[in-house]
């Protein structure tokens, strides 16, 4: 995937009639984060982050991902100056690691073990070397800030806030910066009431789903002998969500809920999104419209939102 020629932010809400008919919902919305620039909602947090690195006058940014974050983040990188190094797992099958490197001249460092294993690696080195620690959980509210611009973005284009709202979750980060968007929108006293949040991840596992099917009260890690990685849901897998406790209240405060989902239905809603609304997203990205049809079995009335993270 290469980087887009379009502008941050502004991305399109979609009445998706068509795909709702399918899972009768009257009224179901994709909010489709693919028209940034390098093609996801990862460029929001990473252009706040190159520009908090050059404010802090580091010359070097680095970060732990799966792809999508490091793609962002070295675009961003090389666009400012910055030198960035981007750490994934050796295993891993992004398609984006050639563009990392060669599109935005990144340093890319193979990592063995899991996506964790990448981001504590880039951790130390970024203590060690005094690099910018640009990975979930080392600058929360600007990770936060950034994604609730999504929500903000929702609101003026619907005029309303719908009645839940369904986010694929990784880290949790996404999620958290979501809910608080319609957080201070409703302290703004722009709206009245907050959207149902619903976290959608991959039954391969996720800390946030785990937690809230367990009825847990806190989040826990979720157990690496269980993790199931595929080339699938490598995108939403983890055993440590970084802002996974963000996220985990986020669900909880706001009386939603947390489904898993199969790599069949992630596959499923990948080509259905395509097919009914000419929407192509990689199949992790639509973990959010397979939660919605979860839950739509027990509650399908109102207007629901999926963030489609591109």
């Amino acid at each position: 995937m290469q980087a887009k020629e379009s502008k941050l932010g502004g991305t399109p809400l979609i009445h998706a009639k068509k795909l709702g008919d399918f899972l009768k919902v009257n009224r179901l919305y994709v909010k489709y984060e693919g028209t940034n620039p390098t093609g996801t909602q990862k460029d929001r947090p990473a252009s706040l982050h190159v520009k908090k690195a050059l404010e802090e006058k580091y010359d070097t940014i680095v970060v732990g991902s799966c792809g999508n974050y490091g793609a962002a983040i070295a675009h961003y990188a090389s666009l400012s100056g910055l030198k960035s190094r981007v750490y994934v797992p050796k295993e891993f099958h992004s398609p984006r690691l050639e563009e990392i490197k060669e599109m935005h001249g990144a340093e890319l460092i193979l990592v063995p073990g899991k996506y964790e294993d990448s981001v504590e690696m880039s951790k130390k080195d970024a203590r060690e070397n005094n690099w910018f620690d640009a990975n979930a959980g080392a600058y929360p509210d600007l990770g936060l800030l950034a994604y609730s611009r999504i929500s903000t973005e929702l609101f003026e284009s619907m005029g309303e806030i719908p009645d839940a709202v369904s986010v694929p979750v990784g880290n949790g980060t996404t999620l958290a910066g979501v809910y608080k968007g319609f957080f201070d929108l409703r302290e703004s006293n722009k709206t009245k009431k907050l959207p149902r949040i619903i976290a959608a991840s991959t039954d391969g596992g996720n800390p946030v789903i785990e937690s809230f099917i367990r009825g847990q009260k806190e989040i826990t890690d979720f157990p690496v002998e269980r993790i199931k990685e595929t080339e699938i849901n490598e995108p939403l897998v983890n055993y440590r969500s970084y802002d996974g406790d963000l996220a985990f209240k986020a669900v909880i405060d706001s009386g939603g809920t947390a489904e898993y989902v199969t790599d069949g239905e992630l596959s499923e809603y990948h080509t259905l999104l395509k097919k009914y609304e000419r929407i192509d997203a990689i199949p992790a990205a639509t973990a959010s419209i397979a939660a919605i049809a979860h839950f739509v079995k027990r509650n399908n009335n109102g207007t629901f939102v999926a963030i489609v993270t591109g």
